[in-house]
């Protein structure tokens, strides 16, 4: 399907629209002046459902997932890994001094 473009010339000097005799321009118009326009845009228009931890939406599930992990309330404790793997929690003691503990492995 072709698109046809539209061309006029000023059949007079136009002083207020700026045109003048024989000048070429393009007709303006809205989009809902063109038949069948509206239904050929909302065709290209692309929605998104909300993401959940299972299915995609505006963002992936896996993205969705590792947002719902980020806490927003004060920590209790950070977790930290050493280079020889162990896991370490940082916390704070009642006069607010860190304190590390070595987290218990659950392999034997």
């Amino acid at each position: 399907m072709s698109t046809k473009i539209i061309q006029l010339k000023a059949r007079n000097d136009d002083p207020e629209i700026k045109l003048s005799k024989g000048e070429n321009y393009y007709p303006k118009t809205s989009a809902d002046a063109i038949a069948g326009l509206d239904k050929f845009i909302a065709k290209q228009i692309v929605t998104y459902q909300p993401a959940t931890e299972t299915v995609d939406g505006l963002m992936t599930a896996a993205d969705k997932k590792k947002l719902n992990k980020i806490k927003t309330e004060p920590f209790e404790g950070l977790k930290f890994k050493s280079p020889n793997g162990s896991v370490f929690v940082l916390s704070v003691d009642n006069e607010g001094k860190p304190v590390f503990t070595k987290e218990e492995s659950d392999v034997h």
